[in-house]
């Protein structure tokens, strides 16, 4: 009795094995083909790839120009490519060889050596007559083609970004192109920078590529040629016309790099159009660390006197400067010995020399009068809200230039409003310390609101949208911000005090006199709460100061006894000016 129920519990495992593995076999052949397991695998599609040879000549993923019309992260260079398989004694190999300029023994090793489509290894690249050359031979299985390759770390690192694969990213915002089919789950898309932020215009539409079938040996299949598949829309990939400049940007890493600037970087802006001519933010990252970098161009800095700029304009429009009255700069802002000694200095000498006593009683003066005041000034030089471009575009509402933009901050959120108000924490405040944090973008455009006499923008990235054809998708209006302002008089004398920063032999930025056009700007040194082995140094300025171009910031977040900045400064606005007379 006991054997036979034993023998009736077995053969209803065996039933219920049979039973599903059937299931499992039809599920995978008739019932889940486009769309099996939790990954929605379609498996006919990957049968077909499995026994497909491919070489992709354009992934289909748009790409960047300059403002010039010069590609940024991606190579157009010729390129031979070679289907191995299809290799036979019949080819023309010394006409081949002639026109490659290469040895016929060593085109018949590249060619053993290759196991899949490839593209030949050259030591030179090939010229477009040599590309006409190869294709007027029409042998099957040989090609010669413009390529398209992606930079893996492309010029402009942070701003332009990188590419990748993110299966759950396509299926949540792709979703309809993944049931058309013009994108797939391996569909490479943008992580970081203009490549995410502009990813809905730049995604894949289809590739354009060379295919070939082979049987389960890797044999070719009897019959099937080599075929060209290419977009169906002529008016696709979409490309973005940023605003950078491709030399200046070179200007720009090349001087970050020769003075040792580890940590920090540059902003560079048009003051006229108010768009990015250049942005570096170091260290870079490569394909591995991602995720670990993040752009410090556009991320909350700690300003030191930098900030002295929102102080000196909230003092001046409240009528608080006594021209004849003077501070006690022989002392810090705790009442104890300044290092430098500075004696007594009246205001506009205190900005030169970047006295902290100064500005401190300033404030203190200010804030017995409106407890807000500090917050209200940074408003209005724009140093609180995003500064980079946004708007609705098409169906995306919130629309951004720039990848992960922060705001700043007078004040810590998450902190008792008890913490500032004290006059040491009023103190701290007004030259940039404690909990103040803005980003360079937002310095940077400050600079050029006041150099363009107090109108403010939003700074641009891009200036459109095209289709393949050129003509043009989208195009980015300017956004003028229409947060309060301050007065004409105020900008005026924040131009002078700026100017005083260089033109004065005791300013802090004296070092610029030597330059061929005058330079206005402000310096700044912000200690570090949680690493005392470094300063935030910066210098913040625009040239010419008579007739303004150019505003630039340069940051460095690993500042010890070498003052970088300054030096970097120097030499990215002559070789800027140098270009702009060119």
């Amino acid at each position: 009795m006991l054997s036979k129920k034993r023998t009736r519990v077995v053969a209803l495992l065996f039933l219920f094995a049979i039973l599903f593995l059937t299931y499992r076999l039809a599920d995978i052949q008739l019932i889940s083909t486009t769309s099996f397991s939790k990954n929605k695998v379609n498996l006919i599609q990957e049968s077909v790839d499995q026994r497909t040879h491919r070489f992709t000549i354009n992934d289909g993923r748009g790409y960047f120009l300059d403002r010039n019309g010069e590609l940024l992260s991606t190579d157009v260079t010729a390129q031979v490519i070679v289907f191995p398989n299809l290799y036979s004694s019949k080819w023309p190999i010394e006409s081949i060889a002639d026109i490659l300029d290469i040895q016929t023994s060593n085109f018949t090793k590249k060619i053993s050596d290759l196991k899949k489509p490839s593209a030949l290894s050259l030591s030179e690249e090939i010229s477009i007559e040599q590309m006409n050359e190869i294709n007027k031979l029409e042998i099957p299985g040989l090609y010669a083609q413009l390529v398209t390759k992606r930079n893996p770390t492309p010029f402009a690192n942070h701003i332009i970004g990188a590419v990748g694969q993110d299966p759950d990213l396509i299926k949540r915002k792709y979703e309809d192109k993944l049931k058309k089919g013009t994108v797939t789950i391996s569909t490479k898309t943008g992580k970081n920078g203009m490549q995410y932020t502009f990813d809905p215009f730049l995604i894949s539409e289809g590739e354009t590529e060379y295919i070939y079938h082979v049987d389960r040996q890797g044999h070719p299949l009897f019959g099937l040629d080599v075929k060209f598949r290419s977009q169906s829309n002529p008016l696709y990939p979409l490309h973005v016309k940023t605003t950078l400049d491709k030399k200046m940007q070179e200007t720009v890493e090349k001087a970050l790099d020769a003075h040792g600037v580890e940590e920090g970087g540059a902003v560079l802006l048009d003051i006229e159009s108010n768009e990015l001519l250049s942005m570096s933010s170091r260290p870079l990252f490569s394909s591995k660390t991602i995720y670990k970098h993040v752009d410090h161009m556009t991320s909350q800095q700690i300003p030191g006197s930098v900030f002295k700029i929102v102080t000196a304009a909230a003092a001046i429009e409240e009528n608080r400067i006594q021209n004849e009255k003077t501070y006690d700069c022989n002392l810090n802002i705790y009442g104890e010995k300044d290092e430098r000694q500075l004696g007594m200095l009246n205001v506009e000498n205190s900005f030169t020399q970047s006295c902290n006593r100064t500005f401190g009683e300033l404030a203190n003066e200010l804030q017995k009068k409106d407890t807000d005041f500090m917050e209200k000034y940074a408003e209005k030089l724009g140093l609180l809200t995003h500064n980079g471009w946004q708007g609705e575009v098409y169906h995306l509402e919130a629309f951004s230039h720039f990848y992960k933009e922060e705001s700043g901050q007078v004040y810590n959120s998450k902190k008792k409003e008890s913490n500032y108000k004290s006059s040491l924490a009023t103190s701290q405040t007004a030259i940039g310390q404690l909990d103040v944090k803005v980003t360079p973008l937002a310095v940077a455009n400050m600079m050029a609101t006041i150099a363009r006499g107090g109108i403010s923008y939003e700074v641009k990235s891009a200036k459109s949208v095209n289709f393949a054809n050129g003509t043009e998708l989208i195009e980015f209006a300017d956004h003028k911000k229409e947060d309060e302002k301050l007065s004409p008089y105020t900008i005026m004398r924040l131009q002078s005090l700026l100017l005083n920063v260089v033109k004065n032999e005791k300013g802090t930025g004296h070092a610029l006199q030597s330059l061929p056009f005058q330079v206005a700007g402000k310096s700044g040194t912000a200690q570090k709460g949680e690493d005392q082995r470094f300063n935030n140094k910066w210098f913040a300025g625009y040239f010419p100061a008579e007739k303004p171009r150019f505003a630039l910031v340069i940051v460095d977040l690993k500042h010890d006894t070498v003052n970088r900045t300054i030096p970097v400064f120097r030499d990215i606005a002559i070789e800027i000016m140098k270009k702009k007379i060119e």
